[in-house]
């Protein structure tokens, strides 16, 4: 179950996240800072299927461009190796993942 509130049914006032026809702020506990400047145009309130509620904030920001570089790279996801540069470098695919999940099963076996 979610609901979406728009610029008109919610205020954002020093941090705090006001609904419309609500007298109290949201009790929200940040996972991150807003960006200086930013300002929300849409609340999500969800609610989890576990019982936890979760309220994502849309805001629009200002990016600045990055400086422009004289470097340039071609990436290319590959089927022997994971990622083949374009100046002959290749990574390799880690594979440690069955490896760990055989020792996670023998683990919970005991």
């Amino acid at each position: 179950m979610s609901a979406e509130f728009t610029k008109s049914a919610f205020q954002f006032k020093s941090g705090q996240v006001y609904l419309a026809k609500c007298s109290q702020p949201l009790p929200i506990r940040w996972s991150r800072q807003l960006p200086k400047g930013a300002t929300p145009s849409t609340v999500t309130v969800k609610l989890s299927p576990a019982g936890r509620w979760t309220v994502s904030l849309l805001a629009n920001i200002e990016i600045e461009p990055l400086p422009k570089s004289s470097n340039e790279i071609g990436v290319d996801l590959g089927i022997t190796s994971l990622v083949a540069l374009s100046d002959g470098t290749k990574v390799t695919n880690p594979k440690g993942f069955k490896a760990k999940r055989a020792q996670l099963r023998r683990a919970a076996k005991l």
